[in-house]
């Protein structure tokens, strides 16, 4: 029988079937962090409804326990980043039992572990940059339209292998990539589509002007060299752009339309 759990989501909602037939509280909930928010995944309520999923809310939880006790259970994922927590609260003083604490640190481990497989299904596993079952996932809940995309083919590129060797040549990969991230801002994606092709998603930026910004930043990020094994290598890129003034109705168009203008870019640089 497949298992129903496809998503961190997924996980914490069993795990809180778990614990509330185990623990005794008036409210549990888990939340993860995003950005400078929590967001709540999953919530009980025992009585008064105190949380519900999808609330959000910012690092301070007295906002919206108030008074109320509380016992939290970071979860963290192999590398020992902090993702969320477990929240236990209650009218009465809380104070786990050793059980108690055993099992919700066996519970947080695992909402760990799952979002480490979450991570590991949407990112490239060479230079860490979201991957194209990304973009599916994106495409299948066409939410979080994006307003933008660039789409970014390194020129030449095939020439670095031939000359350098493979192995080589994905370390320059690691260094393009750790550049294009320092050029975006937290709330976009960037998304390594092809052996050298790559594409940022923008999902707020409410003019044309905004994405042409970014556009000139990625430009220049390719002026200065880049340094691997001691060799300096220069490289450019052909960059089409996208974005979304009330034309398209899917990221798929978008991004089809950002690679059509990025090989019209290619073949104006290839005439004399």
């Amino acid at each position: 029988m497949p298992s129903k759990i496809r998503s961190f989501d997924d996980a914490a909602g069993h795990v809180l079937q778990l614990l509330t037939s185990f623990l005794h509280v008036d409210t549990l909930f888990i939340a993860v962090q995003e950005g400078s928010s929590h967001r709540i995944v999953g919530a009980y309520n025992r009585s008064d409804i105190l949380v519900q999923t999808g609330m959000t809310f910012q690092s301070d939880i007295s906002v919206i326990i108030g008074q109320r006790s509380h016992y939290i259970v970071p979860i963290s994922t192999s590398d020992c980043v902090v993702h969320g927590a477990l929240y236990l609260v209650d009218r009465d003083p809380l104070s786990p039992s050793e059980e108690e604490q055993s099992v919700l640190n066996a519970m947080a481990a695992l909402l760990g572990y799952t979002i480490d497989l979450e991570y590991a299904t949407v990112t490239d596993s060479l230079t860490g940059l979201y991957n194209r079952r990304f973009l599916d996932e994106l495409f299948q809940r066409n939410i979080e339209a994006p307003l933008g995309v660039l789409f970014i083919d390194l020129n030449d590129f095939k020439q670095i292998n031939d000359q350098f060797g493979h192995e080589f040549g994905d370390l320059l990969l690691i260094e393009i990539a750790k550049r294009l991230k320092q050029q975006i801002r937290h709330s976009d994606r960037i998304v390594r589509y092809g052996g050298d092709e790559f594409i940022i998603c923008f999902q707020n930026l409410s003019e044309d002007n905004g994405v042409r910004t970014v556009h000139d930043k990625i430009n220049a990020a390719f002026l200065d060299p880049f340094l691997v094994q001691g060799k300096p290598i220069s490289l450019s890129a052909s960059i089409g752009i996208s974005s979304n003034q009330d034309r398209y109705t899917s990221l798929k168009q978008l991004i089809t339309d950002a690679d059509q203008a990025m090989y019209r870019m290619k073949q104006l640089r290839k005439k004399p």
